[in-house]
């Protein structure tokens, strides 16, 4: 993974605020030549339409690149202090230029989108290393079993034929009898870091397309999901009644909401509530959020109805909670 990729893989960059920042639009892509550690270095840096990111660190000395940054042997203090130049400059545009987004590709956020209109269900994210830090677990509410499971892994680790990249993967459990067939279809294969036989890899890249990729969503969600249990009414009534409390201008999280009700571990299981709250009356949904302040994937009027209600956000997208969390 470059040092781009690093900084901007789950950011989606705004047009109108790389013009702003000092980027200039030409041939297909937006470009960026600034100066850093006094002048000594000159970063360029090219945002295409696609998404994608280059960059290359040129000694103004020497009139030439500077090859070292990218080569991790090298490990002396003037060179890790160029990197961290040249990585502070790259999360500056990142904060200034773009909006958060869950994971990494396009597809990925969009089926994410998608399990949570029909389960009900937000990614978690247990792990805090770097490698693993992004990589985000679906799961059931009554049982807390895995159903899918999204990470970024380098595209050899599926395909030791393919170009060095990386790529979203979701794991999924398919039926033991079907995942030979299964390996056979462009686009899926052997579970990475799972059992080969039970589960499978889906790459989130559009070589597949949504409806099928939910199929497979579907069935890993059967297989995984014991025994049905009914959701609890008083529980429900409870949440929609805290929800019904938030005045306009404030926010809650799933997790303020749980702790309230003495159930602080079950926050996911109050996203579940949140989402069948339709069902049940006419409630305040748009005023809940998660704890980092972000939306519900795939719900754009909730930004425009906590707007309209004076509701201010941060540059990456995020309610600010700071200001307008419920205490």
């Amino acid at each position: 993974m470059t040092i781009e990729q690093k900084v901007f893989s789950r950011k989606r960059f705004n047009t109108k605020r790389l013009a702003d920042y000092g980027f200039i639009n030409k041939d297909a892509c937006y470009s960026l030549s600034k100066e850093f550690l006094d002048g000594d270095f000159t970063a360029e840096i090219r945002v295409y339409e696609n998404g994608s990111v280059t960059g290359r660190v040129m000694d103004n000395m020497m009139g030439e690149e500077y090859i070292p940054l990218r080569m991790p042997n090298y490990a002396g203090a003037f060179v890790g202090s160029v990197r961290e130049a040249y990585e502070e400059l790259l999360r500056d545009i990142a904060d200034n230029c773009c909006t958060d987004v869950t994971f990494a590709s396009d597809q990925s956020n969009r089926i994410s989108a998608a399990i949570l209109n029909k389960y009900g269900v937000e990614p978690d994210f247990p792990w805090e290393d770097e490698k693993h830090g992004a990589s985000g677990v679906f799961r059931h509410g009554s049982n807390n079993k895995w159903f899918g499971l999204i990470m970024n892994i380098d595209r050899r680790l599926l395909d030791k034929t393919a170009d060095e990249e990386t790529v979203d993967v979701l794991n999924l459990k398919a039926d033991e009898n079907k995942t030979a067939a299964l390996h056979r279809i462009r686009g899926i294969y052997p579970a990475y870091h799972m059992n080969h036989s039970k589960w499978i890899s889906v790459t989130l890249d559009d070589t597949l397309e949504d409806r099928d990729v939910m199929d497979l969503v579907d069935e890993s969600f059967r297989l995984t999901a014991g025994a049905a249990k009914p959701m609890n009414e008083k529980l429900m009534r409870e949440v929609y009644a805290v929800a019904d409390s938030i005045p306009p201008g404030k926010v809650m999280s799933y997790g303020q909401i749980a702790a309230l009700l003495g159930r602080p571990k079950n926050s996911r299981l109050i996203g579940k509530i949140m989402s069948l709250a339709d069902r049940y009356g006419d409630h305040p949904c748009h005023r809940v959020v998660n704890s980092a302040g972000r939306t519900v994937p795939g719900w754009p009027e909730q930004r425009e109805l906590l707007e309209a209600e004076g509701v201010a956000f941060k540059s990456n997208g995020n309610v600010d909670m700071a200001k307008h969390r419920v205490e």
